[in-house]
């Protein structure tokens, strides 16, 4: 059994839209807890830094 053409043309659109749907989730699942610029505390200046910043997340 062999593919036609048309075939193969067809499996490649719907492999490559189903692609893009699964990187388009990857990149957006869990974003709302993202750090977004405006959502940054402003540290007091008169603390200490932490030796370790917390990295957990997504930020910009």
């Amino acid at each position: 059994m062999s593919l036609t053409p048309d075939e193969i043309v067809t499996m490649t659109e719907i492999l490559v839209i189903l692609m893009g749907i699964g990187i388009t989730w990857a990149v957006y699942y869990g974003s709302e807890n993202a750090e977004l610029p405006g959502d940054a505390t402003v540290p007091d200046p008169h603390e200490v830094d932490d030796a370790r910043p917390d990295t957990r997340g997504r930020t910009l």
